[in-house]
């Protein structure tokens, strides 16, 4: 079994905005990349957190 992330990849965040857009279609724009990084490692079973100024789209 391979080690490491398994859902940062180009392939694996684009998984990630199909799945968005079928659950939340009005989210258009799907998830902004901050979020999605952050969803990514997530999945990874990392711990994250995550601070970001306000008015920043998160």
């Amino acid at each position: 079994m391979a080690t490491g992330p398994h859902w940062q990849d180009p392939i694996s965040l684009e998984t990630k905005c199909t799945i968005i857009k079928k659950i939340i279609p009005i989210w258009r724009d799907t998830l902004h990349l901050v979020q999605l990084e952050l969803v990514s490692a997530i999945l990874d079973g990392l711990d994250i957190l995550c601070c970001t100024a306000t008015g920043d789209r998160k």
